[in-house]
């Protein structure tokens, strides 16, 4: 409960020192009878010099004890499927096992697909423009680092902040 106290003055505090964003074109949101559901679309913000990209989106339904779902691209040099991940942006991180949804071939390495359940309430710290955020996917014994590519960081972590900053406030 503290935890979600302090993410959630942290998200307050932060909401009122950046500038305006235009995040409509950045998600899309649909009411339900159950609750508002709210889709970013894919971002490719981070990437391996071993494997190349990762591009994500993210679910998150209201009502659903703050949880979301990440779903995650990335090319591994191996068909060998992840078994969890860790999404980590200084104090704020997601992680948990992954659920394999495809793997293709694509030239050289493999299209890796997967999705996993996370906790919501980490989504504004997740995305802090200050931060140096990194995914690692763990396959067996051997992990793999995705790096943010700082420009585009730079650019999409005030948006991602905005976007889950008004569902916060909307699910109050």
């Amino acid at each position: 409960m503290t935890k979600r106290f302090l993410l959630a003055a942290l998200c307050i505090a932060g909401a009122s020192a950046l500038p305006a964003q235009n995040i409509r074109s950045h998600y899309v949101s649909k009411a339900e009878t159950d609750g508002v559901i709210y889709h970013t679309f894919p971002v490719t913000l981070f990437e391996s010099r071993e494997a190349g990209d990762l591009t994500f989106d993210i679910t998150y339904k209201e009502h659903r004890g703050g949880r979301a779902t990440i779903n995650f691209t990335c090319r591994l040099p191996q068909a060998v499927p992840a078994d969890s991940v860790r999404f980590a942006a200084d104090v704020a991180t997601m992680s948990g096992p992954v659920e394999k949804l495809y793997l293709e071939p694509e030239r050289k390495v493999w299209k890796h697909r997967y999705t996993f359940d996370a906790d919501g309430s980490e989504l504004c710290g997740f995305f802090d423009e200050r931060a140096s955020p990194e995914v690692t996917v763990y396959v067996g014994e051997k992990s793999y680092v995705y790096r943010a590519k700082r420009s585009a960081w730079r650019s999409y972590a005030p948006i991602g902040y905005r976007i889950f900053d008004m569902i916060r406030v909307n699910e109050q």
